[in-house]
Protein backbone atom coordinates (compact mmCIF):
# COMPACT_ATOMS: atom_id res chain seq x y z
CA UNK A 1 0.00 0.00 0.00
CA UNK A 2 2.97 2.28 -0.99
CA UNK A 3 1.08 4.63 -3.28
CA UNK A 4 2.48 7.84 -3.31
CA UNK A 5 -0.62 10.51 -1.75
CA UNK A 6 1.10 13.93 -1.38
CA UNK A 7 -0.99 16.78 0.11
CA UNK A 8 1.07 19.78 -0.12
CA UNK A 9 2.40 20.53 -3.85
CA UNK A 10 3.84 23.01 -5.47
CA UNK A 11 0.51 24.62 -6.56
CA UNK A 12 -0.72 24.90 -2.71
CA UNK A 13 -2.52 22.46 -0.48
CA UNK A 14 -4.91 19.26 -1.47
CA UNK A 15 -7.60 18.46 0.77
CA UNK A 16 -9.25 15.46 -1.11
CA UNK A 17 -12.59 14.32 -0.35
CA UNK A 18 -13.51 12.04 2.00
CA UNK A 19 -15.30 9.60 -1.01
CA UNK A 20 -11.86 10.24 -3.18
CA UNK A 21 -10.23 9.07 0.01
CA UNK A 22 -11.84 5.85 0.52
CA UNK A 23 -11.99 5.04 -3.08
CA UNK A 24 -8.29 5.36 -3.21
CA UNK A 25 -7.75 2.91 0.09
CA UNK A 26 -10.12 0.17 -1.09
CA UNK A 27 -7.84 0.56 -4.38
CA UNK A 28 -4.84 -0.08 -2.45
CA UNK A 29 -6.63 -2.87 -0.58
CA UNK A 30 -7.75 -5.27 -3.96
CA UNK A 31 -4.23 -4.53 -5.71
CA UNK A 32 -2.77 -6.33 -2.83
CA UNK A 33 -5.82 -9.20 -1.46
CA UNK A 34 -7.09 -9.19 -4.94
CA UNK A 35 -10.48 -7.79 -6.76
CA UNK A 36 -12.82 -9.72 -5.26
CA UNK A 37 -11.68 -8.36 -1.84
CA UNK A 38 -15.13 -7.45 0.47
CA UNK A 39 -14.47 -3.79 1.21
CA UNK A 40 -18.12 -2.70 2.27
CA UNK A 41 -17.77 -0.76 5.73
CA UNK A 42 -19.28 -3.53 7.88
CA UNK A 43 -17.05 -5.97 6.38
CA UNK A 44 -13.65 -6.60 8.82
CA UNK A 45 -11.38 -5.00 5.70
CA UNK A 46 -13.75 -2.28 5.19
CA UNK A 47 -13.73 -1.33 9.09
CA UNK A 48 -10.17 -1.44 8.30
CA UNK A 49 -10.34 0.75 5.28
CA UNK A 50 -12.87 3.39 7.01
CA UNK A 51 -10.38 3.63 9.57
CA UNK A 52 -7.47 4.54 7.44
CA UNK A 53 -9.38 6.72 5.31
CA UNK A 54 -9.88 8.75 8.83
CA UNK A 55 -6.19 8.66 9.21
CA UNK A 56 -5.47 9.70 5.75
CA UNK A 57 -8.14 12.73 5.92
CA UNK A 58 -7.14 14.16 9.39
CA UNK A 59 -3.78 14.02 8.29
CA UNK A 60 -4.80 15.69 5.18
CA UNK A 61 -6.90 18.73 6.97
CA UNK A 62 -3.81 19.02 9.27
CA UNK A 63 -1.31 19.64 6.44
CA UNK A 64 -3.50 22.31 4.79
CA UNK A 65 -4.35 24.35 8.34
CA UNK A 66 -0.85 24.55 9.06
CA UNK A 67 0.37 25.22 5.39
CA UNK A 68 -2.01 28.04 5.55
CA UNK A 69 -0.62 29.56 8.49
CA UNK A 70 1.87 31.16 6.86
CA UNK A 71 -0.65 32.66 4.59
CA UNK A 72 -1.38 36.36 6.64
CA UNK A 73 -5.18 36.47 4.64
CA UNK A 74 -5.50 32.97 6.34
CA UNK A 75 -3.12 32.69 9.58
CA UNK A 76 -4.57 32.75 13.07
CA UNK A 77 -3.30 32.80 16.43
CA UNK A 78 0.59 32.65 17.12
CA UNK A 79 0.81 32.31 13.95
CA UNK A 80 -0.70 35.35 12.30
CA UNK A 81 0.81 37.68 15.08
CA UNK A 82 4.63 36.20 14.10
CA UNK A 83 3.51 37.21 10.62
CA UNK A 84 2.52 40.70 11.71
CA UNK A 85 5.68 41.23 13.56
CA UNK A 86 7.79 41.51 10.67
CA UNK A 87 6.32 44.61 9.84
CA UNK A 88 6.24 46.06 13.31
CA UNK A 89 3.00 45.60 13.83
CA UNK A 90 0.84 43.48 16.84
CA UNK A 91 -2.70 42.47 17.80
CA UNK A 92 -4.59 45.26 20.22
CA UNK A 93 -4.62 43.95 23.55
CA UNK A 94 -7.78 43.73 25.97
CA UNK A 95 -8.70 46.81 27.59
CA UNK A 96 -10.89 47.90 30.89
CA UNK A 97 -12.95 50.93 30.66
CA UNK A 98 -11.98 53.54 32.81
CA UNK A 99 -14.31 55.80 34.65
CA UNK A 100 -12.86 59.05 35.74
CA UNK A 101 -13.30 61.93 38.17
CA UNK A 102 -15.90 59.48 40.14
CA UNK A 103 -16.96 61.55 42.89
CA UNK A 104 -16.99 59.45 46.57
CA UNK A 105 -18.79 60.98 49.79
CA UNK A 106 -19.33 60.38 52.95
CA UNK A 107 -17.89 60.70 56.42
CA UNK A 108 -14.75 62.95 56.71
CA UNK A 109 -11.32 61.32 56.95
CA UNK A 110 -12.29 58.21 55.59
CA UNK A 111 -10.00 56.38 53.86
CA UNK A 112 -11.77 54.33 50.85
CA UNK A 113 -9.13 51.23 49.90
CA UNK A 114 -7.67 50.77 46.88
CA UNK A 115 -9.84 47.96 45.29
CA UNK A 116 -13.02 48.93 47.15
CA UNK A 117 -16.21 48.09 44.51
CA UNK A 118 -18.97 49.88 43.53
CA UNK A 119 -21.65 48.79 40.66
CA UNK A 120 -23.13 50.04 37.66
CA UNK A 121 -26.72 50.30 36.94
CA UNK A 122 -26.04 47.72 34.18
CA UNK A 123 -24.83 45.51 36.97
CA UNK A 124 -20.90 45.73 35.99
CA UNK A 125 -18.84 45.77 38.78
CA UNK A 126 -15.81 48.48 39.28
CA UNK A 127 -12.85 48.58 41.32
CA UNK A 128 -10.87 51.90 42.80
CA UNK A 129 -7.48 52.32 41.45
CA UNK A 130 -5.85 53.60 44.03
CA UNK A 131 -6.65 54.54 47.87
CA UNK A 132 -8.98 57.89 48.64
CA UNK A 133 -9.11 59.84 51.73
CA UNK A 134 -12.17 62.05 52.03
CA UNK A 135 -11.66 65.63 52.76
CA UNK A 136 -12.99 67.76 55.39
CA UNK A 137 -16.35 68.34 53.10
CA UNK A 138 -16.79 64.22 52.97
CA UNK A 139 -15.95 63.87 49.61
CA UNK A 140 -12.93 63.43 46.25
CA UNK A 141 -12.42 61.87 43.54
CA UNK A 142 -11.26 58.94 42.54
CA UNK A 143 -10.56 56.65 39.22
CA UNK A 144 -12.45 52.97 38.96
CA UNK A 145 -11.50 50.69 36.47
CA UNK A 146 -13.97 47.56 35.40
CA UNK A 147 -13.35 43.99 36.38
CA UNK A 148 -13.90 42.70 33.65
CA UNK A 149 -12.26 43.37 30.45
CA UNK A 150 -14.38 44.84 26.88
CA UNK A 151 -16.62 47.65 25.83
CA UNK A 152 -18.26 48.27 28.74
CA UNK A 153 -20.32 51.60 28.66
CA UNK A 154 -21.59 53.45 31.54
CA UNK A 155 -23.44 56.69 30.96
CA UNK A 156 -22.72 59.47 33.41
CA UNK A 157 -24.58 59.03 36.53
CA UNK A 158 -24.63 55.08 36.21
CA UNK A 159 -22.35 54.19 38.86
CA UNK A 160 -24.09 54.86 42.01
CA UNK A 161 -24.09 51.60 44.15
CA UNK A 162 -20.79 50.66 46.58
CA UNK A 163 -20.16 47.10 46.90
CA UNK A 164 -17.53 47.02 49.28
CA UNK A 165 -18.02 47.38 53.08
CA UNK A 166 -16.09 50.56 54.15
CA UNK A 167 -17.36 52.28 57.39
CA UNK A 168 -17.88 56.33 56.51
CA UNK A 169 -18.36 55.55 52.74
CA UNK A 170 -21.83 56.58 51.82
CA UNK A 171 -22.18 57.12 48.19
CA UNK A 172 -20.19 57.03 44.55
CA UNK A 173 -21.25 58.84 41.35
CA UNK A 174 -19.77 59.27 38.26
CA UNK A 175 -20.53 62.61 36.59
CA UNK A 176 -18.88 61.97 33.09
CA UNK A 177 -19.25 58.76 31.04
CA UNK A 178 -16.74 55.62 30.84
CA UNK A 179 -14.12 55.65 28.92
CA UNK A 180 -14.83 52.29 26.93
CA UNK A 181 -12.28 49.67 27.16
CA UNK A 182 -12.39 46.80 24.43
CA UNK A 183 -11.76 43.34 23.80
CA UNK A 184 -8.63 41.85 22.18
CA UNK A 185 -8.61 41.90 18.72
CA UNK A 186 -9.77 38.44 17.07
CA UNK A 187 -8.18 36.98 14.44
CA UNK A 188 -10.00 38.30 11.59
CA UNK A 189 -9.55 41.91 13.08
CA UNK A 190 -6.15 41.56 13.23
CA UNK A 191 -5.93 40.25 9.73
CA UNK A 192 -7.64 43.40 8.79
CA UNK A 193 -5.77 46.03 10.10
CA UNK A 194 -2.57 44.12 9.55
CA UNK A 195 -3.25 44.55 5.97
CA UNK A 196 -4.19 48.29 7.02
CA UNK A 197 -0.39 49.13 8.17
CA UNK A 198 1.98 47.23 5.66
CA UNK A 199 3.53 50.82 5.09
CA UNK A 200 4.46 51.23 8.69
CA UNK A 201 8.08 50.84 8.11
CA UNK A 202 7.95 53.58 5.09
CA UNK A 203 7.23 57.57 5.37
CA UNK A 204 5.81 60.14 2.90
CA UNK A 205 3.35 58.01 0.98
CA UNK A 206 -0.47 57.60 1.58
CA UNK A 207 -0.44 54.99 2.85
CA UNK A 208 2.40 55.42 5.02
CA UNK A 209 0.47 57.68 6.59
CA UNK A 210 -2.89 55.53 6.86
CA UNK A 211 -0.56 52.86 8.20
CA UNK A 212 0.68 54.77 11.32
CA UNK A 213 -2.69 56.08 12.09
CA UNK A 214 -4.33 52.61 11.98
CA UNK A 215 -1.42 51.60 14.36
CA UNK A 216 -3.33 53.44 16.99
CA UNK A 217 -5.17 51.24 19.18
CA UNK A 218 -8.18 53.40 19.16
CA UNK A 219 -8.09 54.32 15.75
CA UNK A 220 -11.18 52.19 14.35
CA UNK A 221 -11.40 53.77 10.95
CA UNK A 222 -10.35 56.87 9.08
CA UNK A 223 -10.45 58.57 5.01
CA UNK A 224 -7.12 60.14 3.70
CA UNK A 225 -6.54 62.24 0.66
CA UNK A 226 -3.70 64.25 -0.24
CA UNK A 227 -3.04 66.31 -3.17
CA UNK A 228 0.16 66.89 -4.89
CA UNK A 229 -0.46 69.71 -7.06
CA UNK A 230 0.64 72.96 -7.05
CA UNK A 231 -3.02 74.35 -6.52
CA UNK A 232 -5.78 74.16 -4.71
CA UNK A 233 -7.65 70.91 -5.31
CA UNK A 234 -11.38 69.49 -4.51
CA UNK A 235 -11.01 66.13 -4.07
CA UNK A 236 -14.24 63.69 -2.80
CA UNK A 237 -15.84 66.91 -2.09
CA UNK A 238 -12.64 68.28 0.54
CA UNK A 239 -10.84 71.22 -0.36
CA UNK A 240 -7.31 70.19 -0.35
CA UNK A 241 -4.54 73.05 -0.14
CA UNK A 242 -1.52 72.33 -2.59
CA UNK A 243 0.99 69.72 -1.31
CA UNK A 244 -1.27 68.75 1.74
CA UNK A 245 -2.69 65.83 2.74
CA UNK A 246 -6.07 65.52 4.99
CA UNK A 247 -7.07 62.92 7.32
CA UNK A 248 -10.40 62.19 8.43
CA UNK A 249 -10.28 59.81 11.99
CA UNK A 250 -12.19 57.84 13.87
CA UNK A 251 -11.28 57.21 17.42
CA UNK A 252 -7.64 57.83 18.66
CA UNK A 253 -7.01 60.78 21.10
CA UNK A 254 -6.19 63.97 19.17
CA UNK A 255 -2.17 63.87 20.36
CA UNK A 256 -2.25 60.63 19.19
CA UNK A 257 -3.74 61.35 15.96
CA UNK A 258 -2.07 64.53 15.50
CA UNK A 259 1.81 62.83 16.16
CA UNK A 260 1.38 60.22 14.25
CA UNK A 261 0.42 62.41 10.88
CA UNK A 262 3.80 64.77 12.14
CA UNK A 263 5.47 61.40 11.99
CA UNK A 264 4.64 59.99 8.46
CA UNK A 265 3.97 63.03 6.28
CA UNK A 266 6.65 64.08 4.19
CA UNK A 267 8.78 67.32 5.36
CA UNK A 268 7.13 70.67 4.39
CA UNK A 269 3.74 69.41 3.06
CA UNK A 270 0.59 70.75 4.28
CA UNK A 271 -2.39 70.21 6.34
CA UNK A 272 -6.16 70.31 6.32
CA UNK A 273 -9.27 69.85 8.63
CA UNK A 274 -10.96 71.52 11.61
CA UNK A 275 -9.28 70.10 14.55
CA UNK A 276 -5.68 71.67 15.40
CA UNK A 277 -3.24 70.60 17.83
CA UNK A 278 0.25 71.82 18.02
CA UNK A 279 3.12 69.34 18.11
CA UNK A 280 6.79 69.20 19.08
CA UNK A 281 9.28 68.42 16.82
CA UNK A 282 11.58 66.90 19.19
CA UNK A 283 15.24 67.73 17.72
CA UNK A 284 14.74 71.20 17.19
CA UNK A 285 12.25 71.90 19.79
CA UNK A 286 10.11 73.78 17.49
CA UNK A 287 6.45 73.72 17.73
CA UNK A 288 4.52 73.08 14.38
CA UNK A 289 0.39 72.80 13.78
CA UNK A 290 -0.81 69.96 12.51
CA UNK A 291 -4.54 69.63 11.20
CA UNK A 292 -7.30 66.63 10.49
CA UNK A 293 -11.15 66.17 10.92
CA UNK A 294 -13.27 64.40 12.94
CA UNK A 295 -16.01 62.26 11.12
CA UNK A 296 -19.69 63.56 10.82
CA UNK A 297 -21.80 60.50 12.55
CA UNK A 298 -24.66 60.14 10.09
CA UNK A 299 -27.39 57.96 12.19
CA UNK A 300 -29.26 55.15 9.77
CA UNK A 301 -32.07 52.42 10.34
CA UNK A 302 -31.98 49.29 8.30
CA UNK A 303 -35.00 47.33 7.41
CA UNK A 304 -34.27 43.71 6.84
CA UNK A 305 -36.92 41.68 5.31
CA UNK A 306 -36.83 37.74 5.27
CA UNK A 307 -38.73 34.61 5.11
CA UNK A 308 -40.26 33.58 8.44
CA UNK A 309 -38.74 30.97 10.34
CA UNK A 310 -39.25 28.91 13.29
CA UNK A 311 -36.38 30.73 14.97
CA UNK A 312 -37.11 34.47 16.58
CA UNK A 313 -35.56 36.45 13.21
CA UNK A 314 -36.49 39.91 14.99
CA UNK A 315 -33.76 39.03 17.62
CA UNK A 316 -31.38 36.87 15.44
CA UNK A 317 -31.20 39.14 12.68
CA UNK A 318 -29.93 42.34 14.45
CA UNK A 319 -27.06 40.90 16.35
CA UNK A 320 -26.09 39.78 12.97
CA UNK A 321 -26.05 42.82 11.16
CA UNK A 322 -24.50 44.61 14.43
CA UNK A 323 -21.56 42.05 14.24
CA UNK A 324 -21.17 42.84 10.54
CA UNK A 325 -21.41 46.94 11.66
CA UNK A 326 -18.96 46.10 14.06
CA UNK A 327 -16.44 44.54 12.26
CA UNK A 328 -16.76 41.12 13.67
CA UNK A 329 -16.72 39.72 10.53
CA UNK A 330 -14.06 38.37 8.04
CA UNK A 331 -13.12 40.59 4.98
CA UNK A 332 -12.95 44.44 4.57
CA UNK A 333 -14.55 46.67 7.55
CA UNK A 334 -17.90 48.14 7.42
CA UNK A 335 -19.31 51.41 8.76
CA UNK A 336 -16.07 53.18 8.25
CA UNK A 337 -15.02 56.74 7.55
CA UNK A 338 -16.43 57.78 3.98
CA UNK A 339 -17.76 54.39 3.23
CA UNK A 340 -21.13 54.04 1.33
CA UNK A 341 -23.58 51.29 3.06
CA UNK A 342 -24.55 48.37 0.72
CA UNK A 343 -27.84 46.57 1.30
CA UNK A 344 -26.78 43.82 -0.55
CA UNK A 345 -23.13 43.74 1.68
CA UNK A 346 -25.73 43.85 4.75
CA UNK A 347 -27.54 40.68 3.22
CA UNK A 348 -24.65 38.81 2.77
CA UNK A 349 -22.87 39.30 6.32
CA UNK A 350 -26.67 37.95 7.30
CA UNK A 351 -26.23 35.01 5.47
CA UNK A 352 -22.50 34.43 6.04
CA UNK A 353 -23.38 34.17 9.58
CA UNK A 354 -26.14 32.02 9.18
CA UNK A 355 -26.91 30.75 5.65
CA UNK A 356 -30.30 28.96 6.78
CA UNK A 357 -31.72 32.75 6.57
CA UNK A 358 -33.54 33.85 3.65
CA UNK A 359 -33.76 37.67 3.15
CA UNK A 360 -35.50 39.06 0.49
CA UNK A 361 -34.45 42.57 0.60
CA UNK A 362 -32.67 45.05 2.83
CA UNK A 363 -33.84 48.89 2.74
CA UNK A 364 -31.74 51.83 3.94
CA UNK A 365 -32.78 55.77 5.34
CA UNK A 366 -31.19 58.14 6.92
CA UNK A 367 -32.79 58.97 10.04
CA UNK A 368 -33.25 62.55 8.98
CA UNK A 369 -34.72 61.39 5.39
CA UNK A 370 -36.83 58.93 6.72
CA UNK A 371 -37.18 57.16 3.32
CA UNK A 372 -36.78 53.42 3.03
CA UNK A 373 -34.84 52.54 -0.10
CA UNK A 374 -33.06 49.36 -1.76
CA UNK A 375 -30.41 51.27 -2.93
CA UNK A 376 -26.67 52.02 -1.87
CA UNK A 377 -27.02 54.60 0.93
CA UNK A 378 -24.05 57.25 -0.23
CA UNK A 379 -22.04 58.52 2.52
CA UNK A 380 -19.66 62.03 2.03
CA UNK A 381 -15.78 61.77 2.60
CA UNK A 382 -15.95 62.78 5.92
CA UNK A 383 -18.73 61.17 7.01
CA UNK A 384 -19.75 58.26 8.61
CA UNK A 385 -22.70 56.03 9.34
CA UNK A 386 -23.59 54.63 12.49
CA UNK A 387 -26.76 52.21 13.27
CA UNK A 388 -27.26 50.30 16.80
CA UNK A 389 -29.39 47.46 17.75
CA UNK A 390 -32.61 50.06 17.87
CA UNK A 391 -31.75 51.08 14.42
CA UNK A 392 -31.67 47.44 12.56
CA UNK A 393 -35.73 46.46 12.38
CA UNK A 394 -36.87 43.09 10.82
CA UNK A 395 -40.54 42.55 8.75
CA UNK A 396 -41.12 38.15 8.31
CA UNK A 397 -43.44 37.13 5.44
Amino acid sequence: MANNYQFITETGVIVPDTATTRAQVEAEFRAVFGDDLAVEPSTPAGVLITRITEERDAIARNNAALANQINPDIAGGVFLDAIWRLTGGQRNASVKSLLTGVTLAGVPGTVVPAGSLAIAATGERFELVDAQQLDLAGTTTGTFRALDFGAITVPPHGLNTIASSVLGWESVDNPTAAIVGRDQESDAQSRRRRRQTLALQSSGTLEAITSRLYDLPEVRSLNALENAADTTQVIDGITLAPHSVWACVEGGSDNDVANALFDSVSAGAGYNGSVSVGVLEPVSGQSYTVLFDRPIDVPILIKVTARAMAIDLTTIIPQLVLNYINGLLAGDQSFIVGADVSPWEISGAINQQNPMISVLKVELTTVAANSFSTNVLAIAANQIARAGLGSISVVTV
